[in-house]
């Protein structure tokens, strides 16, 4: 594993930290709803910076720039360096 990269464990507890400890959200509503609390512009798409922050005031302080920015890179099927309600919800369906 490379600086930056998180195992995808990490990943999972990252994504699962929204859902408040549920095991995966089936319900797109309430998938929704999470991606909203991640997605601060409201432009549709979150950045690694929109990622840290929102993990911070999710209680997770410990989500570095390097991290965040190897969580969006891991769901980022189209390489546009943010990650879309599309790519979240596959995310989630893994």
């Amino acid at each position: 594993m490379y600086a930056g990269q998180i195992t995808r464990q990490q990943h999972r507890a990252a994504l699962r930290s929204t859902t408040k400890g549920a095991p995966l959200m089936a319900d797109i509503e309430k998938a929704r709803a999470a991606f909203d609390r991640f997605d601060a512009d409201g432009d549709g798409q979150v950045t690694p910076e929109e990622f840290k922050h929102a993990m911070a005031e999710m209680g997770d302080p410990y989500v570095t720039g390097p991290v965040a920015e190897a969580v969006i890179k891991a769901k980022d099927t189209d390489s546009d360096g943010r990650m879309s309600f599309d790519e979240f919800w596959a995310a989630l369906q893994d």
